[in-house]
This record gives C-alpha cells, sequence and structure tokens, in this order.
C-alpha cells in the first residue's frame, strides 16, 4: 500500500511540476530557407570584349620573273657600208672580176650560188673585196649583201624563260635585247655589174 502511496506522490508533483512550466517545452519546427544567390546588378555596363578578327591572309603576291638584265643588241645608229667599185673587169684566164673597196671589218654575202668573193686586207687600212663567176659569165649582174659588222646583232634565243616577251637572250653578254629591224641592221645590197674580158 505504500508502494502505492509513493508512485501517487511522484506523479502529483510530476503533475504539479508540468503545471508550473507549463507544459512540454515546444520543439521549434525548423524551416529550410532556400538563399538565393541574389546577382548583383553592374551600375556601369562592362567594357565589351575586344574582338580579334581572324588574321587575314597576306595576299599572294604575283611571282615576277627574274629576268636578265636588258642590253641594245646593237648601237642607235647603224649605217650601211659604203662600196666602191674600183674594177669590174678584172679578167684572170677570160674570167672577169670585180674589185671592190669597203671599210674594214665589212661582211658581205653573195645573193648567187654562182658568184664567189674573196676579201683581202689593203695597206691604206681598207678590205679589197674580188667576187667572179664560178661558170665563167661575163656581162652579168648580181647582189652582193654589205654588211656593217659594228650593227650585227648578236643571235637572240626566244623561249628560254630569261627575257620578256617580245626580247631574245643574247647568251654573250647575258643580257635581254630587242631584236634589231630589218631597216636598222646596218646592211644594204650592193648591185655587182660584171664587165667582160676582151678577146687577147
Amino acid at each position: 500500500m505504500r508502494t502505492t502511496r509513493l508512485t501517487f506522490v511522484y506523479l502529483a508533483v510530476t503533475a504539479f511540476l508540468l503545471a508550473a512550466c507549463g507544459g512540454p517545452t515546444p520543439v521549434p519546427e525548423t524551416t529550410a530557407t532556400i538563399e538565393q544567390s541574389s546577382t548583383v546588378e553592374p551600375t556601369s555596363p562592362p567594357p565589351p570584349t575586344p574582338t580579334i578578327a581572324p588574321a587575314e591572309p597576306s595576299p599572294v603576291q604575283a611571282t615576277q620573273s627574274q629576268y636578265a638584265p636588258f642590253c641594245e643588241s646593237a648601237p642607235p645608229s647603224c649605217e650601211a657600208p659604203t662600196v666602191t667599185m674600183l674594177d669590174n673587169k678584172y679578167c684572170i684566164k677570160k674570167v672577169p672580176y670585180a674589185i671592190m673597196s669597203v671599210a674594214a671589218g665589212t661582211t658581205y654575202e653573195s645573193q648567187d650560188t654562182d658568184m664567189q668573193c674573196v676579201d683581202q686586207m689593203h695597206s691604206d687600212g681598207t678590205m679589197r673585196v674580188s667576187c667572179h663567176s664560178i661558170t665563167g659569165k661575163q656581162l652579168w649582174s648580181y647582189q652582193l649583201k654589205v654588211c656593217n659588222s659594228a650593227c650585227s646583232a648578236p643571235t637572240l634565243q626566244t623561249g628560254t624563260g630569261q627575257c620578256p616577251e617580245g626580247y631574245g637572250y643574247d647568251s654573250f653578254d647575258s643580257c635581254c635585247a630587242a631584236p634589231v629591224p630589218a631597216s636598222s641592221d646596218g646592211c644594204t645590197m650592193y648591185q655587182v655589174d660584171l664587165g667582160a674580158c676582151l678577146d687577147s
């Protein structure tokens, strides 16, 4: 019976204490607050990011051919040589010869295959050219091409790639030259009139 009393006293004290304290202390509810990240807007816009333009490819330069240096193929003023007929009926074994005088360095070319010419330097510094017919023709005319050798243009090579179009390469002087017009090549055609040999 004593145990029942003690239990009753214990319950009464507990009830008194609970009443005095206002009941059990409520556990505060924990509310989860989601913190939102606030974006602070700047007062002035940020400086524009410089856009780097892609590097433009440098324009391909046209490969210019390296030509040889330029030169004149012949002197600018070339005069054809002067031909002086000394004798056109000088006979050797009844074959007439034409003997002409030209300046030293003159070149010549017979325009007829039947005509043969030789030259020899003379004591006065001129050159003597003697021509005759191989078949012994008399009283006959033919053409002799005489040229000033100072005007003779060198042989020009074309298509070598060393000179532009319209020019030729002079391998002797290693330069590019324009072909010499026929009118200024220092040549002329001279008509040789052969005489006749008298019977002796």
